[in-house]
């Protein structure tokens, strides 16, 4: 297939990430790169080993219309010749930005930096907006947009607080009253500019476009910020459904959190109205699950690359009964050293001695907590996950009541 077969159909993603395989070849002639099949991305070697993953790039690249792929694709190998950051804070203020990501990109980041060392991790440069969000600095200009880390903050002699300060008042700068209206008093911004999430963090202007009550805010990618008022259950409701086909379709997730004002200061919350608080925890418990499927993955693949004999649990979902509801549920097996994410039930197994079928006990989470908390270490990580090396007694086994649906 040649080159500009590629912009008349849809490639699969060996023969896309071939397309950019041989872009980035042509422009680095003299630099080692592959691809990474099982990764899905581009990995070029050299001083500074610099990864591509390739699945925002495809999506972009498919869903775009065909005379716009090829500049599509121009944006993304951009990102490979990215320039220097300026020397100086006061040659970088008017580019500075803030941006919100997930934690589970940072974490998917941190892992890939420990099974490749010249890969380096999220910028070190941070706030928590929330348990689930971070709050970033970057450099942005018309060719591209660099996160900005403690080093280059120190060497330029600022804190975060007094970059964070300089970037808000740019971001309102660029920030006029322009909001699509989507029904049912649900609002969409409409700036176009890979910062409309960015937004969330101006609580003024949420007020002024928000029509009665106080005003409710997701931003489920990127490029969207959706709003709606807290008096308006059914702008909330079709907000909910929005952000989970968004985080669908478009990738690079943010948050599945609704964000509000409270004393001036932006928090997660929960919607008072239970149909919403419902249909919102049903997209969270889902988004979860795939955060916890992305870790697997990446966490298996540095046991394997360090020889480490530990079991990576799977974060599994079910419908419950009754209800438009899912419940989490992952595995605790005697015996197997395990990374366990935190779900709503614990299936405690234990294995038959004569290797038959053996015996399974359905836990809630607090109920396994209570009886193997000692045994459950922490680990550094998003979504959380717990270290367990032993198995609770058979006695407290027995002891703690079966999870009921």
């Amino acid at each position: 297939m040649g080159f500009f077969d590629f912009f008349r159909a849809r490639p699969t993603p060996d023969g896309f990430a071939d397309l950019v395989l041989r872009q980035v070849r042509q422009r680095h002639p003299g630099r080692a790169s592959r691809y990474e099949a099982a990764a899905f991305r581009i990995v070029l070697g050299g001083g500074e080993q610099q990864i591509f993953n390739l699945d925002n790039a495809y999506r972009d690249y498919c869903a775009a219309p065909r005379k716009l792929r090829a500049q599509v694709l121009q944006n993304y190998l951009a990102g490979i010749d990215v320039p220097a950051l300026p020397a100086t804070f006061a040659e970088a203020r008017e580019q500075l930005m803030p941006v919100i990501r997930s934690r589970s990109q940072g974490d998917y980041l941190r892992l890939l930096a420990l099974r490749q060392p010249p890969r380096p991790a999220l910028a070190d440069a941070w706030l928590a907006l929330d348990d689930d969000a971070l709050i970033l600095l970057a450099h942005d200009t018309a060719a591209s947009m660099v996160t900005i880390g403690q080093a280059t903050l120190a060497q330029w002699g600022v804190t975060f607080e007094q970059a964070l300060d300089v970037a808000m008042e740019n971001l309102r700068a660029r920030t006029p009253h322009r909001f699509l209206a989507l029904g049912d008093g649900l609002l969409m911004g409409e700036w176009d500019d890979a910062y409309d999430s960015s937004r969330l963090l101006l609580p003024d202007l949420l007020y002024r476009a928000c029509a009665g009550g106080e005003p409710l805010v997701m931003i489920p990618t990127r490029g969207r910020f959706l709003l709606a008022s807290s008096h308006n259950v059914a702008g909330q409701l079709r907000m909910v459904a929005l952000a989970d086909k968004l985080m669908q379709d478009e990738g690079r997730h943010v948050s599945p959190a609704m964000y509000g004002v409270r004393q001036g200061k932006i928090v997660a919350c929960q919607p008072a109205d239970a149909a919403v608080a419902a249909a919102l925890a049903r997209l969270q418990a889902m988004i979860r699950a795939h955060h916890y499927g992305e870790q697997k993955q990446e966490w298996d693949a540095l046991n394997e690359s360090t020889g480490e004999d530990v079991f990576v649990a799977t974060c599994m979902l079910f419908q419950s009964k009754g209800s438009e509801g899912v419940v989490s549920l992952a595995t605790w097996t005697r015996g197997i050293e395990t990374l366990l994410p935190r779900t709503d039930i614990v299936a405690m197994v234990v294995p038959a001695d004569d290797g038959g079928a053996g015996v399974t006990k359905m836990l809630a989470w607090d109920d396994a907590l209570a009886i193997g908390g000692e045994l459950m270490q922490e680990i550094e990580c998003y979504p959380v996950r717990y270290r367990v090396q032993g198995f609770p007694s058979p006695q407290s086994l027995a002891a703690a009541p079966v999870w009921d649906s």
